[in-house]
């Protein structure tokens, strides 16, 4: 769903395309319309000025955007070359068609001796015009953009500041530390270390400008099921799957732990039993996460999701990554199975 903001962004986009296709149907009307005040052979004077006017159209439309804005140049300055070659000799083309079946000669109609070199110099000049007004306003576009993503940025940072694991999540931690202080002193001293570690985490070590190792996010990540288990007991079996020699990678932090939370949160059934399975593993390139928890069809379902959420999780990625990653979420009968793929 299109917000109200990206709604102003695209409108804005849209009318900055309006006003570049202005300026240049704008130049092309000048050229084709002047000649109405100075010639009186003004359907000949077009007819000679035709192939330049289609060589600029194709030029832009075709040739900026699909090769020069896509960084091709090698495939841009080909073509162009062709394209200036076919403007020259469309025009001397036309123009011997005019001497031979009029007898008119090119002194009649334009103000300069029409060579292939001169016809070529012009023809240059026209790409060039219109090169200069394609990169103006293709840079105002760049600009908003980055504008923009630096205002998604900004407010990724106020969502990391403001970011607190679900307020129910940690009444109930506490309550169980309380409890545990009277019957198992230790078990309640290792909840509030494992509790101490998950806020160190989230308030000092997760900004959105840095990344975090994963040896460091799997400590987090014990900790933060250490204290769901305080609160689920032994309904819940926990498989945690990492490799023998944990990898030297580093990620974003605040991503896996949103599934992790909604594994626990969506797939427990009180008197039910649970198994969630986590597994960790890289492969040449890319880094995997997945975790499956088991389901409950008949389990009501909660209005708001906690954490960051996966819409602001996939926000994300698409800020850190574009389209190098993967994101799959998939409900079979029993199961709820995440897999992201991370580029490493």
């Amino acid at each position: 769903m299109v917000t109200k903001h990206e709604y102003e962004i695209n409108r804005e986009l849209r009318k900055l395309r309006r006003l570049e296709n202005l300026v240049l149907w704008g130049f092309i009307a000048v050229a084709f319309i002047s000649p109405l005040l100075i010639q009186q052979h003004v359907l000949s004077l077009w007819a000679i000025l035709s192939p330049f006017f289609v060589g600029l159209l194709i030029h832009h439309y075709m040739y900026l955007p699909l090769f020069l804005l896509k960084n091709n140049y090698f495939t841009y300055f080909f073509l162009l070359f062709i394209l200036l070659l076919g403007i020259v000799f469309g025009c001397e083309a036309i123009i011997d068609i005019m001497d031979v079946k009029y007898g008119a000669t090119w002194t009649n109609f334009i103000p300069y001796e029409s060579t292939l070199l001169s016809n070529f110099v012009i023809a240059m000049l026209l790409m060039g015009m219109n090169v200069s007004i394609r990169m103006v306003f293709h840079n105002i576009k760049e600009k908003m953009l980055s504008h923009e993503a630096d205002n998604k940025l900004m407010k990724y940072k106020m969502e990391f500041l403001q970011f607190q694991i679900s307020p129910h999540f940690l009444m109930n931690t506490l309550n169980n530390i309380h409890v545990l202080v009277d019957s198992d002193e230790e078990k309640a001293k290792d909840a509030i270390v494992s509790l101490s570690r998950l806020l160190r985490h989230m308030l000092y070590e997760s900004t959105p400008d840095t990344k975090v190792s994963l040896e460091r996010q799997l400590e987090v990540f014990r900790a933060y099921c250490n204290l769901n288990l305080l609160r689920y007991g032994e309904n819940v079996k926990l498989n945690i799957t990492v490799p023998r020699d944990i990898p030297n990678v580093q990620l974003p932090p605040l991503v896996m732990i949103v599934f992790i939370e909604n594994a626990f949160k969506h797939g427990i059934v009180y008197g039910e039993e649970t198994v969630i399975n986590m597994n960790f593993w890289v492969e040449p390139g890319w880094f995997n996460f997945s975790i499956t928890n088991t389901i409950y069809p008949d389990k009501p379902k909660t209005v708001k999701a906690g954490g960051l959420g996966i819409k602001n999780v996939r926000e994300r990625l698409n800020l850190l990554y574009g389209d190098n990653y993967q994101l799959t979420m998939e409900q079979t009968q029993k199961e709820y199975i995440v897999h992201l793929r991370l580029p490493i």
